[in-house]
């Protein structure tokens, strides 16, 4: 018995064939005809699948053919992951023309998509049992995916909650933080109170948190981090030629270099009462000139005994001067220096420096002082 689509075509098959013989009675031409005939051949060939496949339907006569034909199976159940590549496919291009992490981030995406598509597909098909099928993936892709999954979600989290709080300025970033630990502090009281919760309410508000974090790194991404204010160094002072004050800068705020005890001193140099400027080899020899190797890191504590915050200062010669963008200045040179932050009364400043020149051939000699200090410099000899 001939099913209805195999009519169908059987009949266009004919009516093709008819129409190629009457067109070229009646126009007498070959190019109408051959394309006639090419379309009656192809429907001929399109009619002998059908009947072979019988339309893809199965006798329901045949009870065999029921259970075991491929129409017979569950229809795929509805899949994300096609989202999730497309969404992964709109952050590659929005990453083209902003960032590199929302890039890198698209390309995890694709990549996890299509092979958690690809996978689910397989495991769909491995057999008519749906409940087969799921274990199945489970055994195949459980300890491949959550690992990954994890990853990826704290990445995406670590990273999205880091542009907010960058974005945000010093002192509504600790606010925004407390609120955020505030709700979901309360989240989870109120999940825990109730006796029942759906899986899929808590799924969606887990989905929507997310992608309200993930949207609020987006756009703080951006705009861009606030603007951060750089802590003045010693270090700058000294490229700026700018150790010789003995006024309190932003370099000796919360200075890092105050000491108690230090290993592997190099000497000891004091400024005593007297405003006179000694100093202590680690040997325990006091004097006036310390040679010192070159390029070899040495530690130098400063001590202040007098009745004022002082610093101490290195000078190695001259140096070339720079400009904003790190390019020497021509023909002009400024004071080679490092210095140490503010010793209060009775303290102590560490300075860690290594020389790189000689100062046998320097236009200016290299010697410790004391600024606002008339004591006698502390003469240093680099071979």
């Amino acid at each position: 018995m001939l099913t209805t689509g195999t009519k169908l075509l059987v009949g266009a098959t004919v009516a093709a064939f008819v129409a190629a013989i009457v067109y070229g009675l009646a126009k007498n031409g070959t190019l109408g005809v051959v394309g006639l005939l090419s379309a009656a051949t192809a429907l001929g060939l399109l009619a002998g699948i059908n009947l072979v496949a019988r339309d893809s339907n199965v006798s329901a006569m045949d009870a065999e053919a029921v259970v075991e034909a491929p129409a017979s199976r569950s229809a795929p159940s509805p899949s994300l992951w096609p989202l999730v590549v497309a969404g992964g496919a709109g952050l590659i291009v929005f990453g083209l023309v902003t960032e590199q992490a929302f890039f890198l981030l698209g390309v995890i995406l694709v990549g996890l998509g299509m092979f958690e598509w690809m996978l689910e597909a397989w495991s769909e098909r491995a057999s008519a049992d749906v409940a087969f099928n799921r274990e199945a993936r489970g055994r195949l892709s459980g300890p491949l995916e959550f690992p990954a999954l994890a990853a990826v979600a704290a990445v995406v989290v670590i990273f999205s909650f880091s542009r907010i709080m960058l974005f945000l300025s010093k002192t509504a970033g600790p606010v925004a933080f407390v609120i955020v630990a505030l709700l979901i502090l309360g989240g989870g009281f109120g999940f825990a109170y109730q006796k029942s919760v759906r899986s899929s309410a808590i799924a969606a508000i887990t989905a929507i948190g997310a992608l309200g974090l993930v949207a609020g790194g987006v756009a703080a991404g951006l705009e861009g981090e606030r603007e951060l204010q750089p802590h003045e160094s010693t270090a700058d002072l000294g490229d700026e030629a700018a150790c010789d004050t003995s006024d309190e800068t932003e370099a000796d705020e919360n200075a890092t270099q105050t000491v108690g005890n230090k290993a592997n001193v190099f000497a000891v140099i004091t400024l005593g009462d007297g405003d006179e400027l000694t100093a202590t080899l680690s040997g325990g020899r006091e004097t006036t000139r310390m040679a010192i190797g070159r390029s070899n890191a040495a530690n130098v504590i400063f001590r202040n005994e007098s009745n004022e915050p002082r610093r101490l200062v290195l000078s190695t010669g001259t140096k070339a001067a720079v400009d904003e963008n790190g390019e020497e200045i021509e023909g002009e040179r400024i004071l080679d220096q490092r210095c140490t932050a503010l010793a209060e009364e009775g303290g102590s400043q560490l300075l860690t420096f290594k020389i790189d020149k000689s100062s046998r051939d320097a236009d200016e000699p290299f010697q410790f002082t004391v600024p606002g200090v008339d004591a006698a410099p502390i003469e240093v000899v680099v071979p």
